[in-house]
């Protein structure tokens, strides 16, 4: 009798298994198609969840001073104005920003003067408002800034509004360099113009600003 040769029950064991595995990745595959057609059905449910956990927004309390850091004059200045109005803060702070390369060469207006001239034309007394700090560049600079001043004036609370998806970086600098201090800092959220921030995926200006918040954010862990 002829014997089979003795590599065929290795192939026929092989074809089951080969059987099993097409199974299983069809499986996964099918299992992959099921849950990325969850996602975009409830995408909106779970962008805004990223939103609310990513912004920080302190509850507002009187206090000494509104803080007006740069990089969004035209609506932080007046979030601080109508919190100094309304009784919430004796006094208003903005920082000696460094100029850049067009401010330097009178191509455009520096952004400390246009935050101080928007004080005045909302007719902040100049008793009332106070630049600090020299030369900043960052978000970094301003809260050391920030620090100092709250030293010198034995301030016991500061609130700084800001940007939704700033609002958790300067939060983490703040607890940083505030470490130590009897000053409480109310980081709150100013809404930037143009788009909602529970929203923030529907507007090109809204994915641009979490973007570039969560790659500074990334940024600052490795340096």
């Amino acid at each position: 009798m002829n014997q089979p040769p003795a590599s065929e029950p290795a192939l026929s064991a092989a074809v089951p298994r080969r059987g099993r595995l097409a199974k299983w990745l069809g499986g996964a595959a099918l299992l992959a198609a099921l849950l990325a057609v969850a996602a975009w059905q409830t995408r909106e449910r779970w962008l805004a969840g990223i939103a609310q956990a990513w912004v920080v927004n302190d509850p507002v309390e009187a206090a000494d001073a509104v803080m007006v850091l740069g990089g969004g004059a035209q609506f932080r200045s007046f979030e601080a104005v109508r919190l100094q109005r309304a009784g919430l803060a004796a006094k208003v702070l903005f920082p000696h920003i460094k100029p850049g390369p067009l401010e330097t060469n009178a191509v455009v207006g520096n952004e400390t003067e246009l935050i101080e001239r928007v004080l005045e034309h909302e007719r902040i007394p100049a008793t009332a408002r106070e630049q600090i700090g020299r030369d900043v560049t960052s978000t970094r600079d301003e809260v050391l800034a920030l620090r100092a001043w709250a030293d010198r004036a034995h301030a016991r609370v500061i609130i700084v509004p800001t940007d939704p998806f700033h609002t958790r970086r300067l939060k983490s600098l703040v607890r940083t360099h505030f470490a130590g201090s009897p000053t409480r800092v109310l980081v709150t959220v100013v809404d930037p113009p143009g788009y909602r921030w529970q929203e923030w995926w529907r507007d090109e200006h809204g994915f641009l600003a979490f973007q570039n918040e969560l790659l500074k954010r990334l940024q600052s862990a490795f340096i």
